[in-house]
């Protein structure tokens, strides 16, 4: 049976009885015990630790409450492996751990080390004064180390303050039954330093501010455990790259500030990304620095999470090219598996590539309400067969490059490209790709404008594939090249397909043609062999063609006034060509 040491004024541990405060000469301190080789009760009083205490192993060590313990420079009370300190004060009758000197720095602190199988408690108590950074850079008042084994040590209602490191460190084995209520203030380096894995220990009842630097400092490696970051006073400083392996929920008016170069990563269906602000409480990716593309970026990657949200989320000065010449703030990157997204209310801003990049199987069952501005590179890149899916009330003007980059290779499913406000760049060949068991459709929006890269093609191949381009006379849609160039880009081309849907109306078609290549004779190439193919162009321009306007194959069937209800100008070789 374990014995109980209480210690009294005239018990052994009494070495002494000593004025040890200054201001008030009516308080004495007994010197502390330098060894306890049993479980012992310390009661209600004022003591001097002269020396670090000794615990043997096993050793609870009780502090009652209205315990006063006054240590001295270079000291330090150390709990680790099976020893337990259990400090519980009460509101009216707290416990005060202290420096004999009040100087930030004079001890050294609290330490918690491989205390995983037994549980120390904090209640009700101050550290002061302590956080000795000469031989620790990350002292802190209160300092949870440990390997794999861990650290057990609930705190509440617990003050870390006048510290030279920080108020608290966490490694990330720390295990923390009950956190809540605490007072993390004036300290020199910041309220804690936590790693990544119990970051979401800290709650949002406690405080943590009012410190030299008031941010809590975040050890980045891995987050697998603990996947609620909640909304505290201060915000999350990031020292690096991040692989996210759960569900990561960052509450309404959190801060993430980013080191340089840093990367978010989350992966898998098992991860995710839920960041939901308010217009009131927003929440926010920065920089360190408020330099654009100061951190890389964060990805979603492969993952049709159903947590996978973002509202009210501004980010900026991410998007580092360094590494990706495509990156951007946010990318959704994913295999053929795709990555689920929900966009809405958010803000991408001061990237150094784009706000947004899409890969072509990205799914966005929400997208609005968003703004895209003030990026190098431009608002969006995205797949070609994702890039439908931005809408008409976000905001994609205000960039460098006012246009939405189009990682082109076909269309795969009956859609229609809104008018963003900003062109479609497209950056190769585009393909509408209908199969019988997947008919396609490409509708382009009254007002939309692409842009064709040099000698690009637009292919409308075979029945099951269509290409809608309708617009009005207030909105029409024009289709161009990068350069204003006659014979810039090649054509658009219509091949065997009798597709009802095909139309060209209240367009502009310009600077295509381009001589060479795979053997299109104009700007609107439409060709067959007996099956035939169809098409309708009415009300539009056609212009700057390096070769023909329009060629007509054999069995193009078309409306019979195509050459009088358009209007032609600066054609090369001709308006249209008509094959016998």
């Amino acid at each position: 049976m374990r014995t109980r040491t209480y210690l009294f004024f005239s018990f052994i541990l009494l070495f002494g009885v000593l004025g040890c405060d200054e201001d008030k000469k009516a308080e004495t301190c007994t010197v502390l015990a330098e060894r306890f080789d049993a479980d012992t009760v310390v009661p209600a009083g004022c003591y001097l630790a002269q020396k670090t205490p000794v615990l043997a192993a096993g050793v609870k060590l009780t502090l009652d409450p209205g315990v006063k313990i006054i240590f001295s420079a270079g000291t330090k009370l150390e709990i680790s492996g099976d020893q337990v300190l259990d400090a519980v004060g009460t509101a009216g009758n707290p416990i005060l751990l202290t420096g004999e000197v009040q100087q930030r720095g004079h001890w050294v602190g609290l330490r918690f080390d491989g205390t995983a199988d037994v549980e120390s408690r904090l209640a009700y108590v101050t550290v002061e004064y302590a956080g000795n950074t000469t031989s620790d850079s990350d002292s802190a008042g209160i300092k949870a180390t440990a390997d794999s084994r861990g650290v057990t040590l609930s705190m509440t209602h617990t003050t870390a303050r006048e510290n030279q490191g920080w108020g608290l460190f966490l490694t990330g084995s720390a295990l923390m039954p009950a956190f809540s209520d605490n007072t993390l203030t004036l300290n020199t380096l910041g309220p804690a330093n936590v790693d990544s894995e119990v970051a979401g220990l800290l709650d949002a009842s406690s405080s943590y501010a009012g410190n030299d630097v008031d941010e809590v400092w975040v050890r980045t490696y891995s987050l697998s455990k603990n996947g609620t970051w909640h909304a505290i006073d201060v915000p999350f400083h990031l020292s690096g790259n991040l692989r996210v392996e759960l569900p990561w929920t960052i509450e309404a008016g959190n801060t993430l500030i980013l080191e340089e170069d840093a990367h978010l990563v989350t992966n898998g269906d098992d991860a995710a990304l839920y960041a939901i602000g308010t217009a009131q409480a927003p929440i926010l990716f920065t920089g360190a620095q408020k330099v654009r593309g100061f951190w890389w970026s964060l990805d979603i990657g492969s993952s049709d999470h159903a947590d996978n949200r973002l509202d009210h989320v501004t980010f900026e000065y991410g998007g580092s090219i360094a590494h990706d010449a495509n990156g951007a703030c946010l990318r959704l990157v994913a295999d053929s598996r795709g990555v689920t997204m929900n966009i809405t209310n958010a803000v991408f801003r001061e990237c150094a590539g784009y706000g947004l990049n899409l890969t072509g199987s990205a799914v966005l069952p929400e997208f609005s309400d968003n703004t895209l501005t003030l990026n190098t590179l431009g608002p969006v890149m995205s797949g070609s067969t994702a890039v439908h899916q931005l809408d008409t009330t976000s905001t994609y003007t205000g960039n460098d490059v006012d246009e939405v980059r189009v990682d082109a290779d076909w269309v795969d499913q009956s859609v229609t490209w809104e008018d963003l406000g900003v062109p479609y760049n497209l950056d190769n060949h585009i393909d509408v790709n209908g199969t019988e068991a997947n008919p396609v459709v490409w509708t382009l929006a009254p007002g939309v404008t692409l842009i064709l890269p040099a000698a690009g093609i637009l292919s409308v191949p075979g029945d099951y594939s269509g290409f809608h381009a309708v617009g009005t006379a207030e909105k029409p849609i024009t289709i161009t090249g990068a350069e204003k160039t006659s014979g810039f880009w090649k054509a658009i081309v219509f091949d065997t397909t009798l597709n009802a849907a095909n139309a060209i109306d209240h367009a502009i078609i310009e600077y295509g043609g381009s001589v060479g290549g795979s053997g299109e004779e104009a700007m609107i190439h439409i060709a067959s062999d007996s099956h035939g193919v169809s098409v309708n162009i009415t009300n539009s321009t056609l212009t700057d063609s390096g070769l023909y306007a329009i060629y007509l194959g054999l069995y193009a069937q078309v409306n019979a006034d195509i050459e009088t209800s358009n209007t032609f100008s600066g054609n090369a070789s001709g308006d249209v060509f008509r094959d016998q």
